[in-house]
């Protein structure tokens, strides 16, 4: 899971979460669950099926808006794209006798990277829009996954 951060400043917050869902939905991802609690809204959407699952493209992805008063922050996860890199590579190497394995993992790398660098671009484009140039973003920051430190 790929976690990257923004803070969000004299954003209205409803508007926002409807117009992720509705960019998400515009990409064809299905919204599978809904949260929306008193300063919490939270999305996740998903675009897969049984082919999808076999051939390594599932893509799913979380949106998480928390915050008080003018001050929130926007967290977007993308699960899929980096697990599911290996599915496709190891099928594309045994179909070119392991050539296209890393050409296919570039690719799907390229492909989670695409996704976030435009979702952020939009969120920034739409916030300008739906504010007249008021709120702000800061730039999206890589959030770290915590280890695991049990030991079983």
């Amino acid at each position: 899971m790929h976690q990257e951060h923004v803070s969000l400043t004299n954003v209205e917050i409803e508007q926002l979460y409807m117009a992720i869902k509705k960019y998400l939905q515009d990409l064809k991802l299905e919204v599978i669950h809904e949260d929306k609690l008193p300063n919490y809204w939270s999305l996740k959407a998903y675009k897969g099926g049984t082919l999808n699952t076999v051939t390594g493209s599932v893509r799913d992805v979380e949106v998480m808006i928390s915050g008080l008063g003018s001050s929130h922050e926007l967290i977007l996860r993308t699960g899929a794209w980096g697990r599911d890199i290996f599915v496709p590579g190891a099928i594309a190497g045994l179909l070119t006798g392991g050539i296209g394995a890393a050409a296919v993992a570039a690719a799907e790398i390229y492909r989670a990277y695409t996704f976030e660098k435009n979702f952020w671009n939009w969120v920034n484009n739409i916030i300008n829009e739906l504010s007249k140039g008021e709120a702000s973003m800061t730039n999206p920051k890589v959030l770290e996954q915590p280890k695991d430190t049990s030991t079983s």
